[in-house]
């Protein structure tokens, strides 16, 4: 009776231990995603288009999947949502945005059941051309001449501000005149305002003179050729 009852236990023991493991699921791991990701051109100037594009892939195929772009201007710490797209069957992803900013790009993978999520960066440069300033005064002279200045192009861009404390008895004259040639000149009789003298004449050395009732103050800019700045 003893063997018998042994015998049935150990019956019913294994018969548990078998109903128990035929209800576990195993559950395969998370794939691995390859990721890679592009911001170009750049530098790339203000306005223009920066095109995104990279690929998120595990195999040759089934890749279509939600790629979202994040943008953080240089000097900020925090992304911002920017959109998304679809990749492709292999994977290929490619969105378009207009370039306002240096900063850093961001292209991101959420992830699913069977895949790991996956995020890469690229920083692009933003660039604006301007005008190049190559020199700047400002005074109270009612007569003042500047020293000689060279002209790096052919033409050049001067603008004069002023103010006067008389608005009875106000102007103000700026003139160029080149050492070898070119003589021009823009003038205003009135208290305060804005002159912009572009110059023409090719003269790559010459002086500035600027003539103005009394009790006034004034600044001169003088531009010529590009500069290309980052922002």
């Amino acid at each position: 009776m003893r063997r018998t009852s042994s015998l049935l236990l150990a019956f019913l023991t294994a018969t548990v231990a078998l109903v128990a493991g035929s209800g576990t699921v195993a559950h395969a791991a998370q794939a691995t995603v390859k990721m890679t990701f592009n911001a170009a051109p750049e530098p790339v100037v203000k306005g223009a288009t920066v095109t995104l594009s990279g690929r998120v892939w595990v195999g040759a195929t089934g890749n279509r999947a939600k790629v979202s772009f994040y943008f953080r201007k240089s000097g900020t710490a925090a992304f911002t949502y920017k959109g998304f797209t679809t990749a492709t069957n292999a994977g290929n992803f490619t969105r378009r945005y207009v370039a306002d900013t240096t900063g850093t790009w961001k292209a991101v993978f959420a992830g699913t059941a069977a895949r790991k999520n996956a995020a890469r960066l690229d920083a692009v440069q933003v660039v604006q051309r301007r005008s190049k300033e190559i020199a700047t005064w400002s005074g109270d002279s009612v007569s003042w001449v500047s020293p000689t200045v060279k002209v790096p192009t052919e033409d050049f861009k001067a603008i004069v501000t002023w103010d006067c404390a008389d608005p009875e008895s106000a102007s103000l004259y700026l003139t160029w005149e080149g050492k070898t040639n070119g003589y021009e000149y823009v003038g205003a009789e009135k208290q305060s305002g804005t002159l912009t003298l572009n110059g023409h004449e090719g003269a790559r050395f010459g002086f500035f003179n600027i003539s103005t009732a009394s009790n006034c103050t004034w600044k001169l800019r003088v531009f010529s050729g590009i500069t290309t700045v980052q922002v």
